[in-house]
């Protein structure tokens, strides 16, 4: 096993080759995104909410890998845009949970269709066991970073 004794060139860090990664497979999805005048951070809560239901937007934070006050913000336009709503938690009326409106839904139905037509492509191009395989050693990187941290 190497030890790294001298940190790489930034283009052949680990940060930067993942940045590079994202940034590859996030480009083809901008164009409907900006169709649909969705940001990145606001087609993520709400393919999380789509994905669990109504959610609280602590439970958005995490799953969306999101700071508090972004979620927030990022409510607060959707709201306005009409594409989710807000109700009371039925177990917790202190608590507001986040749901898509039908509008809201119908958006992410169209666009999780382009999506998909996406990702059947990356597969198609890079394999689909080699994808899954990369996707279950990216989770696996970044759990055992979360416990050195």
């Amino acid at each position: 096993m190497s030890v790294i004794k001298k940190i790489p060139p930034f283009e052949q860090s680990l940060a930067a080759v993942m940045l590079g990664a994202k940034e590859a497979v996030i480009a083809p999805m901008r164009p409907k995104l900006r169709e649909y005048n969705i940001t990145e951070p606001q087609w993520r809560v709400m393919r999380v909410i789509n994905d669990r239901g109504s959610t609280d937007a602590t439970g958005l934070a995490e799953v969306g890998l999101l700071h508090a006050p972004s979620v927030t913000r990022i409510l607060k336009e959707l709201e306005s845009r009409k594409l989710v709503v807000r109700e009371p938690d039925t177990n917790d009326r202190r608590r507001i949970m986040v749901a898509l409106s039908p509008e809201g839904r119908e958006v992410v139905k169209t666009i999780s269709r382009h999506v998909a037509h996406v990702m059947r492509e990356y597969a198609q191009r890079f394999g689909p066991e080699r994808l899954e395989r990369l996707a279950d050693e990216l989770r696996a990187l970044s759990s055992t970073i979360k416990g050195v941290e």
